[in-house]
């Protein structure tokens, strides 16, 4: 998944990833432009992100004059420190308007909007019938091997490279980020548990609920990922759902 931001205030936007960061939104990367040039920009050499985050007011003009000029399918979510634009960033694909300084509650539920929006289209009657990939190419040294998709434990990402793990444990490079990667899984089988990690179902060896609403997670052949994998309180109740088959 990419997120594009567009804040001009670099304490705004650092403000901003802390509580994605806090919320334990998952995303791949997190793209920051600084003005309305820049954002048309990115957005004319760039396919379309999976999400905006946009600060209206920029140093050089409004932001939400790109949706004039440009045809744009991203859901936004509109931020700014004035309510006067209220009205046409509705108009303009937008799931949410915050008012700064921004509230992480808020963000919160703007995010779970998002969220309910992405689990519709995913759970749909057309993209139930699109049929999922048994098998995978991954690379071992410098050969290509094709394995099947269900013998991986776990996929991760260290170091903006993406990885396999096997029910084996051994250990694959992969070609894709991990959002390319979950769009080619099974859903009742695959879960992303983190920003950086994607279980199979049968590689959970054991959870349990701490502070905070959230989850502590423990995989088998796990010899990668030092610390126990700690699912975000926004992400808890879909992996709740998930691990009961709901």
């Amino acid at each position: 998944m990419t997120v594009l931001l567009a804040e001009d205030e670099q304490i705004a936007a650092k403000h901003l990833t802390n509580l994605l960061d806090e919320i334990g939104f998952a995303y791949d990367a997190l793209e920051h432009v600084r003005s309305v040039q820049e954002l048309r920009q990115w957005l004319a050499l760039n396919p379309e992100p999976d999400l905006m985050l946009l600060d209206i007011q920029l140093k050089d003009g409004i932001s939400l004059d790109v949706f004039d000029d440009l045809k744009i399918t991203t859901p936004v979510i509109f931020i700014t420190a004035y309510d006067e634009y209220a009205i046409k960033a509705f108009k303009a694909n937008s799931l949410n308007y915050l008012l700064k300084p921004l509230d992480k509650d808020d963000l919160r539920n703007a995010l779970n909007k998002y969220k309910e929006i992405v689990n519709f289209y995913h759970h749909s009657p057309v993209q139930a019938k699109g049929e999922k990939k048994e098998r995978i190419v991954v690379k071992k040294g410098t050969a290509r091997l094709s394995v099947p998709i269900n013998s991986i434990a776990f996929f991760y990402a260290e170091m903006k490279l993406a990885f396999a793990v096997d029910f084996e444990g051994a250990r694959y490079l992969l070609d894709y980020n991990l959002s390319q990667i979950e769009q080619q899984l099974d859903k009742k089988t695959f879960f992303r548990v983190s920003r950086q990690i994607i279980a199979n179902i049968n590689a959970i060896k054991e959870f349990k609920s701490v502070e905070f609403s959230k989850i502590e997670l423990y995989l088998v052949k796990n010899n990668y990922i030092k610390d126990a994998i700690v699912i975000s309180q926004f992400t808890a109740p879909d992996f709740k759902k998930w691990i009961n088959n709901l």
